[in-house]
């Protein structure tokens, strides 16, 4: 069974009710079923190059992309190494690490531990695993997941709660429209254990000339047009990038900023980002992350 087959099986499972025994999935928003606070609220963002990117939909081609759209880790042949750090002030901390091969066979796959502990002793820790698959017709189809366990907040004068379990599904497409110019489309929670309500996104991404790359996605809840995000990248130099992105939440009106640094070199990217999920400057978000390309280019887009 190939990757297609496969994305076509889960969606089919999932319309009869029966997909219960799935154990992976995602969480990248914090499910209504946990508790207020616990530490996966904190980190909605889906990755360092991808939030710098606008989340990037419609094209990323690292260990973000498992976090948004898994078909990114299938439009570069590489091996990929990679870790981030993130922390808001002394508020919480996380780490993560990722490995991605699309050179071994012709599924593309990728795989990202995350932690992510806040001052008060809670901890969450995901388990992410993704595939991704290149067609005769370019179109390239994803599918991923993760195993999340969250930790629970420590009340005054009680016992620490024991960890929650959950999983939750996604799947994307990618085609290329026209050279540079990419299409993406995702759904998540096509399985989902954490009470999460699904969401789908659509994403473009265009890159005009040699020094200047533009994504946008829009992404849906059930009902409504949940996020807008805009990014820009601008490549003066073969080494730096600068890159900035904008999210507005048209129902709440929410704000989310982000600016960051790209240093790069033919098997290195050395990634610094600054995002500003409110209006309160305490919710600044840093994260500095590093990326090790074994083949392949790092600066190709």
């Amino acid at each position: 069974m190939n990757l297609a087959d496969l994305l076509f099986t889960v969606r089919h499972i999932h319309a009869g009710g029966f997909l219960r025994g799935v154990t992976l999935g995602l969480c990248g928003f914090a499910g209504a079923a946990f508790a207020a606070g616990e530490t996966s609220e904190m980190w909605r963002d889906l990755g360092v190059s991808a939030s710098l990117l606008g989340s990037g939909r419609g094209h990323v081609n690292d260990a973000s992309a498992v976090d948004n759209n898994p078909s990114g880790i299938a439009l570069q042949k590489n091996y990929i190494l990679g870790g981030d750090l993130g922390w808001t002030g002394q508020k919480s901390r996380q780490a993560e690490a990722s490995v991605c091969d699309s050179m071994t066979s012709e599924v593309a796959s990728c795989f990202k531990f995350r932690q992510t502990q806040k001052i008060t002793g809670a901890q969450d820790r995901r388990f992410t695993l993704g595939f991704a698959q290149a067609t005769a017709g370019g179109l390239v189809v994803g599918l991923a997941g993760d195993y999340i366990q969250y930790g629970q907040e420590r009340q005054s004068f009680a016992p620490r709660a024991p960890a929650k379990n959950g999983q939750r599904v996604r799947a994307g497409l990618i085609y290329p429209l026209a050279q540079g110019l990419f299409l993406g489309l995702s759904s998540d929670g096509l399985y989902d254990s954490t009470d999460t309500p699904m969401d789908h996104a659509a994403g473009v991404s265009l890159q005009f000339g040699q020094y200047f790359l533009f994504n946008g996605d829009l992404l849906f809840g059930a009902d409504s047009l949940k996020e807008m995000v805009v990014g820009a990248t601008v490549f003066p130099r073969d080494f730096l990038d600068f890159a900035v992105s904008y999210g507005y939440d048209p129902k709440a009106g929410g704000h989310r900023m982000a600016g960051g640094l790209v240093v790069k070199s033919q098997q290195a990217r050395l990634i610094y980002s600054v995002t500003r999920l409110s209006q309160a400057s305490s919710q600044l978000v840093h994260t500095a992350g590093i990326a090790i390309f074994t083949a392949g280019v790092s600066g190709e887009r």
